[in-house]
C-alpha cells in the first residue's frame, strides 16, 4: 500500500488547482420518490497511479445547529483500489456500477432541508476532499477543509417514472477541483461509475422550435428537477394542476407562431431544467419569453421568479433576492427550503409580482453571497415591455452581453454589457419558483423558439497582393461596425480607384484562394475570390465608393466565411484587360 500512496503523491493531479489525489466526483443524497434508494457517492482518482483506499472514510456531517455532528460514516473495505482515472461508487443497491463491498442501505445520507456535507478522509484521518450543500443554511462551525462557500442550494435525484433523467451533482469534468464547490459542481443527469456529463448528448448548435405535439414532454432535450418541460398550444396552456384537474390559460401566439414550451411544475413549488448540452464556458442563448406585466391573480404578499442562465442551479429554483425587496414582500414564502438560491454563473432573472415583472442581468458567481447586478431592472407593466419579448444572453470568457427585446438574432434591443471574472462553467438552465398560495393562479415561464449556439468571433483579414492602376492602388476595407449578425450597416469601403471611374466588387463564400491570373491583364493582377456575385462600383471624384451588405439576423449564419475583392478599370493601362485590383478580404460573420 505504501508504494501505491507514494506513487500517487508523485503523480500529476487532475484539472483544477487542487492537489487532492482522490475527490468526491459525483453524489446524490436525496430522491424525488421519497424512498432515497438511489443515494450514492462516486470517488475519482485524479492521479496517474493506482491508490489503495483500504480504511479510507467517508463521513456525512451536519451543518445546522451549534455544534458539528457526524450523521453517517462509511469505511471503505480492505483491498479496494482505485485505478488512475477510475471510479469507486458507494451507494444503495439500485445504483449502477457499485464497487464490490460498497453497498449501503437506503437513507444513508442526510437529506433534510438543513445544511449537510460529505468529507473524505484517508486512513490517517487526513481530510482529502469536502463538499457541503445547503450552505445558505449552514450554522455549525465551518470546517477548515471547506472549499469556498460550498453549494448554496439543494439537490435531489429526480427518479420518477414521468421524468426518467435521474440527476446528480457532478464535477464539471471528471476530477476537476478548484477547491471551490460552487465553481466545481454542475447539476446533470446522473452517471455513477461513468464519465461526468456523459448523459449530455445534445450537440451545438441546438435549435428547439417548440412546435412538436402539444402535451408532449422534451425529456430528450432536458434534464429536470421535478417536472419536464411541456409543449402547449398557446390557446390552452396548463398553468396549474389542482386535484388532478388542469387549470388552463390562453396567451397570444408568439412571433414565431405554433406551440410554445411551458417550464414549471404545475403542482406548485420550484422547478429547474437543464439543456443536455456538454458543459462549457461560452454560449449564446436566445428565445422568445412570454412576459406578463405582473400577475394580477396573485396578492401583494405573493410572487414568482424565473431565470434563464449559463452555469448551473439547484432542484428547487429559489431565486437570490436581486431586487432586495422580493422576499420581504413575499410572506407567502418563508422558512427553510423556500429561500435557498442555487443558481450560479450569468442569468437573466425575472421577478413577477401582482403589478409588474422586473428583469435583471446578474452575475451569480459561484452561487454564494455577493452576486452582482450587471444590467436592469427592465420593468414590464401592462402595455409596457409585456407580451412576447426576445431574451438573449451571450457569454464568452469574461465578456457578457444581455439583450431584452429587439430583433431575434441581432445584438440590439435594450442592451447591457459587462466584464466578469471567475465565471463558472456549466450548461444552459431554466428555473421557475412560485411563492403563491393558490396554485391555480400560477403564471409559469413560457418560451418559444429556443436557440443555443456556440460563440463565433467575427474576423476581418486581408490576403494577397494588390495591383495598381496608373492613378493609385485599389484598397478594400470595412466600415459600419463589425461583421456580426443583424448589423444592417455593415459596408465594404473602397478607395484608391480611378476618380469618377468604374470598377467592380467580387463577392464569394469560403476562403481566399492562392490568386488566379487574369489573361490580358497586368501580371501583378491576381483574383483571390471565387465570385458568386459581382457588383458594379462607381467611384466618386476622389476615387472612393462603398457597398453596403446588411447581415441578416439569423443565428445559423454565424461563422459564414465571406470573401471580397475589388477590380478597377483604367483605360490608361497598356493591356487588353486594363484593370488594377485590391488585396482579397476575408470576413467571418460573428455572433
Amino acid at each position: 500500500m505504501l508504494s501505491l500512496l507514494l506513487a500517487a503523491a508523485c503523480a500529476p493531479q487532475g484539472p483544477g488547482s487542487s492537489t487532492a489525489p482522490v475527490v468526491i466526483n459525483e453524489f446524490s443524497y436525496d430522491d424525488a420518490t421519497g424512498t432515497d434508494d438511489k443515494e450514492f457517492v462516486e470517488l475519482y482518482n485524479r492521479t496517474a497511479a493506482p491508490i489503495d483506499l483500504s480504511g479510507w472514510v467517508l463521513q456525512c456531517i451536519e451543518g445546522t445547529g451549534t455544534t458539528s455532528a457526524v450523521n453517517f460514516t462509511f469505511t471503505i473495505p480492505a483491498g479496494t483500489t482505485i485505478n488512475p482515472g477510475g471510479y469507486v461508487v458507494i451507494g444503495t443497491a439500485l445504483v449502477p456500477n457499485l464497487t464490490p463491498g460498497c453497498t449501503v442501505a437506503a437513507n444513508w445520507l442526510e437529506n433534510s432541508t438543513s445544511a449537510d456535507g460529505l468529507v473524505l478522509f484517508d486512513n490517517t484521518s487526513t481530510a482529502i476532499d469536502c463538499v457541503l450543500w445547503c450552505f445558505s443554511q449552514w450554522t455549525t462551525p465551518v470546517p477548515a477543509y471547506a472549499e469556498g462557500t460550498g453549494i448554496w442550494g439543494r439537490i435531489f435525484a429526480n427518479d420518477t417514472a414521468a421524468n426518467p433523467n435521474f440527476t446528480s451533482l457532478q464535477r464539471r469534468v471528471d476530477g476537476y477541483d478548484s477547491n471551490n464547490n460552487g465553481f466545481d459542481f454542475v447539476y446533470m443527469g446522473w452517471t455513477p461509475g461513468a464519465a461526468n456529463g456523459s448523459g449530455n448528448v445534445l450537440a451545438l448548435n441546438h435549435v428547439q422550435t417548440c412546435d412538436g405535439t402539444a402535451g408532449s414532454t422534451l425529456t430528450g432535450d432536458f434534464s429536470s428537477s421535478f417536472a419536464p418541460p411541456v409543449l402547449a398550444d398557446p390557446a390552452s396552456v396548463t398553468r396549474a394542476i389542482v386535484a388532478s384537474v388542469p387549470v388552463v390559460m390562453t396567451i397570444p401566439a408568439s412571433p414565431q407562431g405554433g406551440n410554445v414550451l411551458v417550464m414549471h411544475d404545475p403542482t406548485g413549488g420550484g422547478n429547474s431544467q437543464y439543456l443536455r448540452l456538454p458543459v462549457g464556458d461560452d454560449f449564446l442563448v436566445e428565445c422568445y419569453v412570454y412576459v406578463s406585466g405582473g400577475n394580477a391573480a396573485i396578492a401583494g404578499t405573493e410572487g414568482e421568479a424565473y431565470a434563464i442562465g449559463v452555469g448551473t442551479t439547484d432542484s428547487y429554483a429559489s431565486p437570490a433576492d436581486v431586487p432586495g425587496t422580493y422576499y420581504a414582500a413575499t410572506s407567502a414564502c418563508t422558512g427553510l427550503g423556500n429561500r435557498e438560491p442555487g443558481a450560479t454563473g450569468i442569468a437573466w432573472m425575472a421577478y413577477q409580482t401582482t403589478a409588474q415583472t422586473a428583469f435583471y442581468l446578474v452575475d451569480m458567481n459561484n452561487g454564494g453571497p455577493g452576486f452582482a447586478v450587471l444590467g436592469g431592472p427592465v420593468v414590464a407593466t401592462p402595455g409596457t415591455n409585456d407580451g412576447w419579448r426576445r431574451l438573449r444572453l451571450r457569454v464568452a470568457g469574461g465578456s457578457v452581453v444581455g439583450n431584452f427585446g429587439g430583433t431575434f438574432g441581432a445584438d440590439d434591443g435594450q442592451r447591457f454589457t459587462a466584464t466578469v471574472t471567475g465565471r463558472p462553467s456549466g450548461q444552459v438552465y431554466f428555473q421557475y419558483r412560485e411563492c403563491v398560495i393558490t396554485n391555480s393562479n400560477l403564471l409559469p415561464l413560457i418560451v418559444d423558439n429556443l436557440e443555443v449556439y456556440g460563440i463565433v468571433p467575427f474576423g476581418v483579414t486581408s490576403g494577397g497582393t494588390a495591383s495598381p492602376t496608373t492613378v493609385a492602388t485599389p484598397n478594400l476595407a470595412t466600415s459600419g461596425g463589425n461583421p456580426v449578425l443583424g448589423n444592417a450597416g455593415f459596408t465594404f469601403q473602397v478607395s484608391g480607384h480611378v476618380p469618377a471611374g468604374i470598377g467592380a466588387l467580387l463577392l464569394g463564400i469560403g476562403a481566399l484562394g492562392p490568386g488566379a491570373p487574369v489573361p490580358g491583364a497586368p501580371a501583378t493582377v491576381a483574383i483571390y475570390v471565387n465570385p458568386i456575385s459581382t457588383v458594379l462600383l462607381f467611384a466618386d471624384p476622389l476615387g472612393n465608393t462603398s457597398y453596403g451588405l446588411p447581415l441578416p439576423p439569423s443565428n445559423s449564419l454565424a461563422g459564414l466565411p465571406l470573401t471580397a475583392q475589388t477590380v478597377d478599370f483604367d483605360v490608361a493601362l497598356p493591356f487588353a484587360v486594363p484593370i488594377g485590383s485590391s488585396q482579397g478580404l476575408q470576413v467571418v460573420v460573428g455572433n
